[in-house]
This record gives C-alpha cells, sequence and structure tokens, in this order.
C-alpha cells in the first residue's frame, strides 16, 4: 500500500499525471497490478487524505495537485521587545539553531518517550465504545482516583468528589478565575511568577498585585502589608520549585501564610506542577490547610510530556463540582484519550524510575549551572533542591535586557527577567533553564560575560 501512495504522488508531483484526470478504478489497478482490491482501496483513501485523490461519489477517483498555501513567515523575535506574550512564544517559534537557555523547555532526549509509547499501546490495546462517546466532566475516574493515592502521599487527603481533571495547569487557573474573580478584583501574585498567569489576569480585568518573593517563599512580611491595603480575594503561589527563582516555601511560612489568608480572608491557589521534581518531601500548604481555603494544581506536562495537556485541581467538594460547570460550559469535558493515555503511562510501572532518572539527572545539571555562574561573578537567588530553573545575577549589570541582547548575539536566548514579572518591570535577574548547563556555548558565554560600558 506504502509504495502505491508514494509512486502515485510522484507521479502527481512531476506532472507525469495530469491534475484533474480520472484514475484507473479500484478494480482495474488491481486486476492490472496483481494485488488485491482492499490493498488498492486502501491507498486511494489515503491519496484522498493527502489531497492527491479528489472522491466523487458514483464517478470515482480524480487527480487534484494538493495546493500549497504556503507558509507566513514567523516573525522574527530578536529584535521584538520582551514582554509575556514574547516569553510565551519563544517555546513554540525558537529556531533550531538557538539554544534556548532559559526555555521551559527540556531537550527532547530528556523525556522518556517510551512512557507515552507504552501508554498508547495500552490504550489502543484497549479501545471500547466509551472512546466514542464524551467522558466524564470531572475527568477520566480511574485516573483521579489515582489522584487521589499521590495527594494521600503528600498528606492531602481527599473524596473522588474534590479532584477535577482539567487540560493542563492553565485550564485550572483559568477555571478558578472564571468562577470566583470579578473584573476589578485584586489578587496577589508572586514577584517575579509565572508570565502567562499575568496575561490570563490581565484578559479577564483582574488586577495582580506583587508579592516579592523570597528564598524560602513569599515575603509575608510584605503580604501582611499589602493585604490591609489591597484586601485581596485570592492569591495565586508556586509553593514548591518556584518558576523562575527555583525556591520552595518552609514550613514555617506555609503555616503563617494559611494564618495570613484567614486574618485577611482571601483564598490561595497552590500550583504544584513540578511536585514530582522534587526530591525532598516537604508539606504543601494544602497539606495544612486540607483544601478548606487552598485549591491545589498539579499537571503531568512537566514530567510526562508537554503534548499530554492534563493536569488537575483539588479542592473543597461543592467548589469543584462548580468548577467542573464552568469547565462543561467551556469545553464540555476534556480529552478521554489524553486522560486514559496519561493512566496507563503512570501505571506501567516505568513513570517512578523514569522520573527518579530526571531527578538525579536534573540535581547534577543543577550544581553545574550553579557552579558555573558562580565561577562567572553571578550572584545565585538560592540554591534550589531540585528542578529546572536558577534564578542568577550579575553583580555589575543592572538590567538583564543587556544580557539578553549580547546572549542572542551569541545565538543562545536568554530571557530578561521583566518578562517574569507583572508589569514588565526592568531587573538585573534572568533564569537558566539547568537542563542546558552542559552546553559548551553556554559557558563560554557566560564566563565572557562583561558588564556594559555605562555601568
Amino acid at each position: 500500500m506504502e509504495q502505491i501512495v508514494e509512486q502515485m504522488k510522484k507521479l502527481i508531483d512531476d506532472d507525469v499525471v495530469r491534475d484533474g484526470s480520472r484514475a484507473m478504478s479500484i478494480r482495474s489497478f488491481a486486476r492490472d497490478h496483481h494485488i488485491s482490491a482492499h490493498t488498492v482501496a486502501q491507498a486511494y483513501d489515503r491519496l484522498v487524505a493527502q489531497g492527491y485523490f479528489q472522491s466523487r461519489p458514483r464517478s470515482g477517483f480524480f487527480i487534484t495537485s494538493p495546493h500549497d498555501y504556503g507558509t507566513r513567515p514567523a516573525q522574527n523575535d530578536d529584535d521584538r521587545e520582551p514582554d509575556h506574550l514574547w516569553q510565551l512564544r519563544s517555546h513554540f517559534t525558537l529556531p533550531q539553531q538557538r539554544l534556548c537557555a532559559s526555555s521551559g523547555r527540556m531537550p527532547s532526549d530528556w523525556i522518556d518517550g517510551d512512557l507515552i509509547k507504552s501508554g498508547l499501546k495500552a490504550l489502543a490495546a484497549k479501545v471500547d465504545s466509551n472512546l466514542g462517546q464524551y467522558g466524564d466532566p470531572y475527568g477520566y475516574s480511574p485516573l483521579r482516583s489515582l489522584l487521589q493515592g499521590k495527594l494521600l502521599g503528600l498528606g492531602i487527603h481527599t473524596q473522588s468528589d474534590q479532584v477535577l481533571l482539567t487540560n493542563g495547569a492553565s485550564q485550572a487557573a483559568d477555571l478558578v478565575m472564571r468562577h470566583l474573580l470579578r473584573r476589578g478584583d485584586k489578587v496577589l501574585v508572586d514577584d517575579p511568577g509565572y508570565f502567562n498567569l499575568f496575561s490570563n489576569l490581565h484578559q479577564y480585568g483582574i488586577r495582580p498585585i506583587p508579592l516579592p518573593r523570597l528564598p524560602d517563599g513569599p515575603d509575608l512580611d510584605r503580604l501582611d502589608a499589602l493585604a490591609r491595603e489591597h484586601r485581596p480575594v485570592m492569591m495565586f503561589t508556586q509553593s514548591m520549585l518556584h518558576a523562575p527563582t527555583g525556591s520552595c516555601i518552609s514550613p514555617a511560612n506555609a503555616h503563617r501564610l494559611l494564618k495570613l489568608a484567614e486574618q485577611f480572608d482571601f483564598r490561595i491557589v497552590e500550583n504544584d506542577v513540578y511536585c514530582d521534581m522534587l526530591g525532598v518531601q516537604l508539606p504543601r500548604i494544602a497539606t495544612l490547610d486540607q483544601l478548606s481555603r487552598v485549591l491545589y494544581v498539579g499537571s503531568f506536562s512537566k514530567t510526562l510530556s508537554s503534548a499530554t495537556r492534563v493536569g488537575f485541581i483539588a479542592g473543597a467538594a461543592e467548589l469543584v463540582r462548580e468548577l467542573s460547570n464552568v469547565k462543561m460550559v467551556a469545553s464540555i469535558t476534556g480529552s478521554q484519550i489524553d486522560e486514559r493515555l496519561v493512566y496507563h503511562a503512570l501505571t506501567a510501572g516505568q513513570y517512578r524510575r523514569s522520573v527518579e532518572r530526571l531527578r538525579f539527572r536534573l540535581a547534577d545539571s543543577q550544581q553545574v549551572a550553579c557552579d558555573l555562574l558562580e565561577g562567572a561573578g553571578f550572584e545565585l537567588f538560592c540554591r534550589p533542591l531540585g528542578g529546572k530553573f536558577v534564578w542568577a545575577r550579575h553583580p555589575a549589570i543592572d538590567d538583564s535586557e543587556d544580557i539578553w541582547r549580547s546572549a542572542a548575539a551569541a545565538g543562545i536566548l536568554i530571557a530578561p527577567g521583566k518578562v517574569f514579572r507583572n508589569n514588565l518591570q526592568a531587573t538585573p535577574w534572568f533564569r537558566l533553564n539547568v537542563a542546558y548547563s552542559g552546553e559548551p556555548a553556554l559557558a563560554r558565554f557566560l564566563a565572557g560575560v562583561c558588564p556594559p560600558a555605562h555601568a
């Protein structure tokens, strides 16, 4: 079949067969070439799907050269002023020859592709009629049960109706904004923090109140003052392996944060998407709160595959039910196929070992990155306990845009720290993805960084 398809495509591409002419019938082609009509029918169907044949009822198949609509040249972002959307776009449109040293992407060979392959194989072997139907609005039940066990391992006790599967962690945050926040509401956010969160809040007309991040979590003295002044209704924070700083909230600060949330009556959305990258056991904010005031958000995109857009949100049962209603209005249900794929990948027995290998590899790279930066005269925000990121600055450079520009000239993308701030304020800090710390080009660049002439 493949041979028929490729030969026919070549004849059409080379204009040997005229566009618009009628193709030989399936029966005649099969008889003349001594192959089965079923094989020819499959080949013709594939040629139709790829735009080389057109099927006309009761008339047969006709040749049709595929239209070449061309591709619009991608905008060159090298000269574009970095902002939140620029940082997000860099994940998808970065030229192949550019070293994305601060991107959230992992090198392709760091992701265990066999996990996805085994999940797809298991899914195909267990195909049933339900895959042709809408799934449960709460998400695939066996995966939610698995998540209950995962949460219990963190000391977070849940019932099945307290877990809602989402299209990644971003949809989880979006559902919360749609349901619980209104235009003009004020919410606390990490500073620096997650660039896409800022964009989403701005889109809904919600006002982010930046809260400085310290090596052991949010600046709680500053939080006290900001809460008195602004009376926020919610706080979005990344508790563990915070992006971009790599820091983790201490148990003492997690406890005090909850006390402040109770005092000023605001909810907390705890983002823990890097949970499985943390090799040490630390209590989450949700562990202390047991999902009374806290909504806990997780995802598998960071450790399994960014292509499997499956995340989840856990909270009080009534609130999760309301969020499931918002999810139904917005997207009916999640993808049953993606949810089942993640379930099979997690239960195949390889996931735990794969994540352990990833943690060890990141720990080694974290050490290399920190030593490399300090050896080149940079200051570290902290030495992270794991994860992908390190936050650094050069004491002689006031604005990390200078580093961004000089790195771009060397074929390296190092995003300036301002893209991780709500109002894009200039900062000397910048983020590195430690997975690229072994690249010689990056080591050469960091070792040769010099302060600008005006510094």
